[in-house]
């Protein structure tokens, strides 16, 4: 059960830890800071089949360096980096991995780079069949201004550039998506370490989840309250992980396991009471937000987060699953403390870190939550049919509004493609779902289908189990949304895996029977009218004769 009583010293305590880590990522310092260039390189681009570590360092020298990867989904290939290059657009290895359009670039002779004083020097995969995505390749830019490490608007990771990034810089008339650096005295190293991280994260994406739904499931087993806090504190050790970044494989693998126990089992001792339980989702997620703003790069290179050869940033299926526990949870608590406004407002910040595109714009994500969110607040209201239409069209409102601002600035948007063409390109997103998502789940079935018989039954035993309404109540939101991500999102894997870990946490969710709102309208009016009054009404005291009251 979950105290009602709000305890102010460690709620305070809580929020001070948030605001002082918000405070440090609003002010990062030089480290960060994006130049744009003097000048757009415009002559030419330079392919090269090898680059070795004394002319790279040459090459830093007298420009800005960093990391390619060169091509968009799980495989790519010298031909397809190179139409994607010279295009550049991208289209993912299982759409085909070569984009159709007129070349908008030539490229040069490796002959011409060694003394060239404005131009790109970009190392692409050999030549043959398609191998895996999983290799960063070399890319110097020489002139313009350029002196550093490179920052991309795609990737918004620092030394980190996409194939699609290439051809902005070397045409004029793209201000919002070309290349610009930052400085540094050291870009080689920086350049190293994180192609060891960026490695060593990616190899670990299937073993941090299954670790981390193991954690979870033996929490719920064994009883623990931890397990409510232990998908937030999951999420802080991620995030933490990747502010260094952390390449070490086995001090990754404790720390998702070992980590993650420990910071539950202090969380769950700090979050006592209703007030500082919502207080720690509404924060996680928040300061989810905010890294996605201030330092991308945190919140990408991780166990947790995105691969970084379809989505380098923001919201990935892994981060997307594991942050539905959070946000319907402390959506679930928000209505119990501020009624019908909480809710919503919990409702809309949710939708809002799903959705806007500083964030990452997961549109998967968002339709998951929206459709959860209808369905646990049908539950929670006892509304009918017509009311979970409207909470589901109110859902839908909330994300393309927030959609449209994003459209309507310049620069890369992972929902453009979507929305262009008058519906024409959302009919293309909708029938990419089959070579995407559900050839790609059949093709894994071997992993796919035991994972998917572990869901199912974790969820029936916390269904079974469950010893209040309001636990059921999530855990059908929840039901409802891990079923939505599958049908639109790829990845069902992660997917599966972090449903799990996510399961494991709600099944110990057990709120206190009666609802402890807080009164948010006239309070303090109330409040001020009882202390107004000069003297304190008489109260009757009943004569001897009197009966007890009943």
């Amino acid at each position: 059960m979950l105290q009602l009583m709000v305890r102010p010293v460690r709620l305070i305590a809580l929020l001070a830890v948030l605001v002082a880590v918000g405070v440090a990522l609003a002010a990062p310092g030089s480290a960060s800071a994006r130049l744009t260039p003097r000048g757009v390189v415009g002559s030419g681009v330079v392919i090269v089949d090898r680059m070795s570590d004394a002319t790279f360092a040459k090459l830093a020298k007298r420009g800005a360096v960093g990391l390619l990867r060169p091509g968009y989904g799980p495989t790519t290939n010298r031909r397809r980096a190179l139409a994607e290059l010279v295009r550049g657009t991208e289209v993912n290895a299982r759409l085909g991995g070569v984009p159709a359009g007129k070349p908008l670039l030539n490229t040069n002779k490796a002959s011409v780079y060694p003394n060239c004083h404005t131009c790109i020097v970009v190392q692409l995969p050999p030549r043959g069949a398609p191998t895996a995505n999983n290799r960063l390749y070399r890319i110097a830019v020489i002139g313009g201004g350029f002196h550093g490490l490179l920052r991309s608007p795609t990737t918004h990771i620092p030394g980190l550039v996409s194939i699609v990034d290439i051809a902005p810089t070397a045409l004029p008339g793209h201000p919002s998506t070309t290349l610009s650096w930052t400085p540094s005295k050291n870009a080689i190293g920086q350049l190293t370490r994180l192609d060891h991280a960026i490695g060593a994260n990616n190899r670990l994406k299937f073993a941090a989840l299954f670790i981390l739904a193991g954690v979870l499931l033996a929490l719920a087993l064994l009883g623990l309250r931890a397990a409510v806090t232990a998908v937030p504190a999951a999420l802080l050790v991620n995030l933490a992980l990747g502010m260094g970044p952390v390449s070490n494989e086995v001090l990754l693998c404790a720390a998702i396991s070992a980590g993650t126990a420990l910071v539950a089992f202090g969380l769950s001792r700090l979050c006592r009471s209703e007030s500082a339980l919502l207080a720690l989702y509404g924060g996680v997620v928040a300061l989810y937000a905010l890294v996605m703003v201030a330092r991308p790069e945190w919140q990408a290179v991780n166990p947790f987060g995105p691969t970084q050869n379809s989505r380098f940033w923001g919201i990935g299926n892994q981060i997307e699953t594991l942050l539905l526990a959070p946000l319907l949870a402390g959506a679930f608590l928000a209505r119990r403390r501020f009624g019908v406004l909480g809710f919503g407002l919990f409702g809309v910040f949710g939708l809002f870190v799903m959705t806007d595109n500083r964030l990452g714009a997961d549109g998967g994500g968002a339709i998951a939550l929206g459709v959860a969110l209808a369905v646990l607040g049908t539950r929670l209201f006892k509304l009918s049919a017509k009311g979970f239409v409207g909470l589901l069209g109110s859902a839908a409102l909330a994300v393309l509004w927030i959609v449209s601002q994003g459209l309507a600035q310049p620069g890369p948007n992972h929902l453009r493609s979507a929305f262009s063409d008058d519906g024409a390109g959302l009919l293309s997103s909708l029938e990419s779902r089959v070579p995407l998502s559900y050839l790609p789940a059949l093709h894994a079935w071997q992993m796919v289908v035991p994972l998917l018989f572990v869901l199912a039954a974790a969820f029936a035993l916390a269904w079974h189990r469950a010893r209040q309404p309001s636990t059921r109540d999530i855990l059908l939101a929840f039901g409802v949304a891990i079923v939505t991500s599958l049908l639109v999102n790829d990845s069902a894997a992660y997917e599966l895996t972090a449903g799990i870990a996510v399961v494991g946490a709600l099944a110990r969710f057990a709120p206190a029977p009666a609802p402890a709102r807080v009164p948010v309208l006239v309070p303090a009016i109330s409040r001020l009218f009882s202390r107004a009054k000069l003297e304190p009404e008489p109260v009757p005291v009943p004569l001897p004769s009197e009966s007890p009251p009943g």
